[in-house]
């Protein structure tokens, strides 16, 4: 069975740092943060589960670029 990204709790701090957790379909739980810098790291959740959450970290991560930059 694959799971899926079921929600997401992500905060935006005014330093520019992004932390949030997302909660996959099986109830686990995949910590981030995002650095102002736009370096990132995950936590939380087995190494086969992680996969599921790098693409939204990598699109936090640019959007993150997008509004520094403007």
């Amino acid at each position: 069975m694959s799971h899926y990204v079921k929600s997401r709790k992500i905060t935006h701090y005014r330093n520019g740092k992004i932390k949030g957790t997302f909660t996959l379909s099986n109830k686990t739980k995949t910590h981030f943060e995002i650095s102002k810098d736009g370096e990132w790291q995950q936590w939380g959740n087995t190494v086969n589960n992680l996969y599921m959450t790098v693409r939204a970290v990598e699109e936090l991560v640019k959007e993150q670029r997008q509004f520094i930059l403007c």
